[in-house]
This record gives structure tokens, C-alpha cells and sequence, in this order.
């Protein structure tokens, strides 16, 4: 890490970033450099041209979340592709110092994995580790800033140390510069020729809301619907593949707009006429650079997020109220990180309340990027299959409706906009490869295990498997009760009368005793060990992460040691050795 006095003081941040924390992370750290009067850059990972990242000579600080079972965030993916190829020399990153925080949850098996794999990847290649990776964990009691704070107090102090300050460290209470410049026209111009549709993102299909409907129960506590979209050309469309999905950008309902735009004081300009112009970060190639207010919070800013740490942060600088000022500092700081928790993430408080809470603290316009977050793309599993239904894109939704501390229901931003979307309206569909994918060989046996809305993506395995004449799908669904939440049940019932389809369910509340999909794999324990150790089947696991995964993947250990006549630490390392063939699939989510 030697170095001269006369090193250039710049800094390049990159992020993966599935839904924001990372971006969030990587802006956070830029702020700080600013105030170290290091020139730091943001990017995303697959924003930054490849041949000028080998070139670069200054530190690289890389922020890395984890998305569906270990995988890299899609912003990502294209950049790794490129790091991992075989033609890079060894020592390609020589000249580089590198630092790498990873984003994720330990209680997923493969946690921080892209973060991990990237840090032994960069150092395959020659480049030096200037701190250890940071391993960020939702977990945590403090959430991922109980392992940032003490690794960026690391990592500023190894930099320090190589480019000594040529000033004292800007105070907390300076506020940094604007990320993006932003100007407002006369208030007496109305933008009148700016277009108001939601955008599209150059990568995104066109297609419209052909159908809708609920397929829980009306009575049921859990509102799941089905949704179609047909798209607009789908001979120009890419070919999804079973496992895929389909990603959406909601935009905010108007009711929420106008809410906002009246608490922050907007509402009287707008619809007037904004220019927007970047300046230390690249935005989105869709965004306008003329535009309205109303039309960015519509369509570009989530104004009912929960707000993160940076909100508070940001907002503080803005405050004109002492008591305010006071309480959003302790917000933002390491150590009312449990007051922040109790107050905000708890409750799932969002901005607009938040905002109601502080009446003194308001956002200025040139200033609105760097404290409201950007709406996060949606992904959910395809429930059509391309090869039956090239045309149109099923998918399947369970309704976010809860209630917390605060008596106000709690209404999931994506789900909203799509339980009030009419028929015929157009949405962007983009299409990114999921993490289960079906056996090459169409004869080998496939055993699905997909519980409430994990039966989702074995809707598309089953039909491309009709197309295919496979007929050895063997399906354990479960769910609450045969008469409120049986997914799909004619289509199911129909595919069994074909022979098609084998189908195991368990009811788990119709009965005195509950019955759950493990207990359905214990009591079909010979043919399941059949199908996996003499037909080579390949088990696939789909649905909510919190105990179903652990408890099925115990029945397939208890499976094995019943009928293989091992201990239970021996059948343990056999399904393993099934994970690690690509045999025992699982895609799960909070």
C-alpha cells in the first residue's frame, strides 16, 4: 500500500444491488470519502466498461449483496461473466488495491457467497486486499451496520495512511454536494408536452394486463391472485426458460402522490418543468432529463419505502427545528441504530409518515436524489412456460397486506399498483434467469416440493414437461386448507387425470393435527428414495425460507437414512452430494 504524497485522491465505488441496500451502502461510503476530500466515483458493477477497470490504477471499494440462493444481484452478473474469463492474465490487477463489503443473511446457507467469490476472484488476479472482506448481516441486532461501521473505520484508516489528509475532515453538520443537478423552469410553466406514461426500460417487453383474478378463497385471510400478460410481439420476445422470471417496475398510486406532494410542500409546482442533469453518478438511461416533479414521484421514487439510515442522514442537514435535528442525528448514527429499528423498521414506517413526524424537516428539490430512494425493480417466478404459451406471461402474487405497531394496514408497493391495475393497461416486462433449472434429460423423474406460492415456477416446470411428453413429475403442494388456498386445483386435478402428474398435498389446518409437505415426503419414503437414489430424480424446493427448507430437506435426510440403512450423518452428506450435482435444487424467500 506504499505510496507517494502526490497519488491521485480518487476513489471508485461499485455496487451489485438487487433492492437498493447496496447502492444505498456505496453512497453512504462516497459521502465519507467526500468529507475524507477523496473524488470518489459510484457505479454499478455492469455500468463500468471493463477494459477501464483493468486499467485502473486507484483504490476499488466493491459493495456486494446476495440475491436468491447465493447468486449475484443482476446489476452484477454481466460484470462477473467478464472477470471470470479464462483468457484474463494472472496477473492482470496487479496494480490494484481493493476492499469488499458483502451484503446478506446468515441464516441462508450460502451467505455473502458473491461477495466471497468476488474477493477470491480479484485476488486470483493478482489485486491486494487493503482491509478483510466485510461480511454485512441482516441478523445482526444492528442489521448490516453492525458490521460496516467498524469496517469502514478500518478501511478510512488504512487509506489515511497512504493518502494523508490534505485538510482537516469536513464537518458531519457540512452537507455534501448534490448527486444530480436539478433545476426548476418558471412556476408559470406548466410542462405541458412531456410525456406522463409510466417508463420502459430499453431491455423491458411491452405488454398488456389481458386477465386477473384471485385464487385464495375471498373469505381467506391471504389475498394470492393470478395475473396474465400478453406481450406485444413476442416473436422479437426472449425465450424464458422454466425457473425464469419476470421483473416489473411499479410505479406509486395517485391518491399516494398527491399525499406527498402536499406534506413536502410541492403540489403548487408539480407539474412544472424539471431538468435533470447528472453529476456524480450515471441514472437510469429511461429516466427523462426534462420532466415534472409529479411524474419522478410517480414513477421514479418510492415514497412509501420504509426509509433507510442515509434518509435520516440526509434529511438531517435540512432540519430547522432543534429537537428534530437532534433526533434525526441520533437516527443516523452508529449508535441509535435500536432507536432507528424501533422506530422506523419495526413498524415498517414509511416516508410519508415519517415525514408527517418531522414537521420542520423538508427535502429540497436539489437534493431529492440523494435522500428518496429509487422504486426497485420486482421479480417473480414465471408460472407459464414459453415453450406452451409463447405469447403470454403468467404470474402468480400474494397480496402484501399486513398490520404492524401502527393501526394503518401495511400495503406492498408492487402488489397495490397490481391489484388496481385495469385490463389493458401496458407494463414493461424484463426476463432474468431464476436459480432452479430443470434436468437436460426430459425422462429424468423431477420431484417438486412447493408449498403456498412456491408452486409458482412448477406451473411452467409441468407444462414444459407436457410439451416434452415427460410424465415423471411427482409434486408435494401444501397449504392451509383444500377449500381456501388450493392453487391452481382444476389445472392440477387435470394434469393427474393425464397422467401427467402425481400429486401429494397437505392440508395443514384441515385436520386436528397439522400436516405439512415434510410430513407428505416421510409417508411416500420409499418411492421418494426409489426416484432419488435408482432413477437419479432431481428434487427441486420452492417457497417461504423461514423453516419449510430446513424441515423438507430433514425429511429427504430422514429419507435416505430409512432406506439406505446409514446414520443420519451419512444421509446428510448423500443429499449434499446431491446439492453440490445440481440434484437437490432450492429457491426460497423471505
Amino acid at each position: 500500500m506504499a505510496a507517494s504524497m502526490t497519488d491521485k485522491r480518487d476513489l471508485l465505488i461499485l455496487y451489485g444491488s438487487q433492492t437498493g441496500y447496496a447502492e444505498d451502502t456505496a453512497r453512504r461510503i462516497s459521502r465519507q470519502a467526500w468529507r475524507r476530500h477523496f473524488t470518489a466515483q459510484v457505479l454499478a458493477m455492469d455500468q463500468i466498461d471493463i477494459a477501464a477497470f483493468f486499467a485502473t490504477t486507484s483504490p476499488v471499494i466493491f459493495v456486494c449483496s446476495t440475491t436468491g440462493q447465493g447468486d449475484e444481484p443482476d446489476n452484477m452478473r454481466r460484470f462477473w461473466r467478464l472477470l471470470l474469463r479464462k483468457s484474463i492474465p494472472h496477473d492482470a490487477l496487479d496494480a490494484m488495491a481493493f476492499a469488499v463489503f458483502g451484503l446478506g443473511d446468515s441464516s441462508y446457507q450460502k451467505f455473502n457467497f458473491p461477495a466471497k467469490r468476488l474477493c477470491r476472484r480479484l485476488a486470483q488476479l493478482g489485486a491486494a486486499p487493503m482491509i478483510e472482506r466485510g461480511d454485512g448481516d441482516d441478523q445482526h441486532y444492528l442489521g448490516v451496520d453492525g458490521a460496516l461501521d467498524p469496517w469502514l473505520d478500518k478501511l478510512w484508516g488504512v487509506l489515511l495512511d497512504r493518502f494523508p489528509l490534505p485538510a482537516p475532515i469536513v464537518p458531519e453538520d457540512v452537507p455534501p454536494d448534490a448527486a444530480v443537478g436539478v433545476e426548476l423552469a418558471d412556476s408559470a410553466g406548466l410542462a405541458l408536452d412531456v410525456d406522463t406514461s409510466a417508463p420502459v426500460a430499453p431491455e423491458s417487453h411491452k405488454a398488456t394486463l389481458v386477465a386477473a383474478e384471485r385464487i385464495s378463497a375471498a373469505d381467506h385471510f391471504q389475498d394470492v391472485r393470478h395475473f396474465r400478460f400478453e406481450l406485444e410481439d413476442h416473436s422479437t420476445a426472449p425465450i424464458w426458460n422454466p425457473g425464469d422470471c419476470a421483473t416489473l417496475r411499479p410505479s406509486n398510486l395517485q391518491c399516494d402522490v398527491d399525499e406527498f406532494l402536499d406534506l413536502v410542500g410541492w403540489t403548487a409546482k408539480a407539474d412544472a418543468l424539471l431538468q435533470i442533469t447528472p453529476k456524480q453518478e450515471l441514472l437510469p438511461s429511461w429516466l427523462p432529463t426534462q420532466t415534472t416533479l409529479r411524474w419522478l414521484c410517480t414513477h421514479y421514487f418510492d415514497i412509501t419505502a420504509v426509509p433507510r439510515r442515509s434518509f435520516f442522514e440526509m434529511l438531517f442537514y435540512f432540519s430547522q427545528h432543534d429537537e428534530e435535528r437532534e433526533k434525526l442525528h441520533d437516527f443516523s448514527s452508529s449508535s441509535g441504530q435500536d432507536d432507528l429499528h424501533a422506530y422506523c423498521m419495526r413498524p415498517r414506517r414509511t416516508i410519508v409518515e415519517t415525514l408527517s413526524d418531522f414537521p420542520h424537516s423538508r427535502i429540497p428539490l436539489a437534493y431529492m436524489f440523494d435522500i428518496l430512494p429509487a422504486i426497485a425493480e420486482r421479480s417473480f417466478s414465471i408460472s407459464s412456460a414459453c415453450a406452451a404459451t409463447p405469447a403470454t406471461v403468467d404470474l402468480t402474487v400474494a397480496i402484501v397486506h399486513y398490520k404492524t405497531l401502527i393501526r394503518k394496514p401495511r400495503v406492498g408497493l408492487c402488489t397495490k399498483w397490481l391489484m388496481q391495475m385495469p385490463l389493458g393497461q401496458n407494463v414493461g416486462l424484463r426476463f432474468t434467469k431464476g436459480t432452479m433449472k430443470l434436468p437436460t434429460d426430459p425422462t429424468t423423474p423431477i420431484i417438486m416440493v412447493g408449498p403456498g406460492t412456491g408452486i409458482a415456477a412448477f406451473m411452467a416446470f409441468i407444462q414444459q414437461r407436457r410439451k416434452d411428453n415427460a410424465n415423471a413429475n411427482y409434486l408435494f403442494f401444501g397449504c392451509r386448507s383444500e377449500s381456501k388456498d388450493f392453487y391452481y386445483r382444476r389445472l392440477l386435478e387435470e394434469w393427474v387425470a393425464e397422467d401427467t402428474l402425481r400429486l401429494f398435498c397437505a392440508f395443514s389446518r384441515d385436520q386436528i393435527a397439522k400436516l405439512y409437505v415434510q410430513d407428505r415426503i416421510r409417508q411416500n419414503a420409499e418411492l421418494m428414495w426409489s426416484l432419488i437414489d435408482k432413477q437419479k430424480a432431481a428434487v427441486y424446493v420452492s417457497g417461504n425460507a423461514n423453516r419449510m427448507p430446513d424441515d423438507v430437506r430433514h425429511a429427504f435426510i430422514d429419507v435416505v437414512a430409512a432406506n439406505a440403512g446409514v446414520s443420519s450423518t451419512e444421509a446428510e452428506e448423500y443429499v449434499k452430494s446431491m446439492v453440490k450435482a445440481g440434484r437437490y435444487q432450492e429457491e426460497c424467500w423471505y
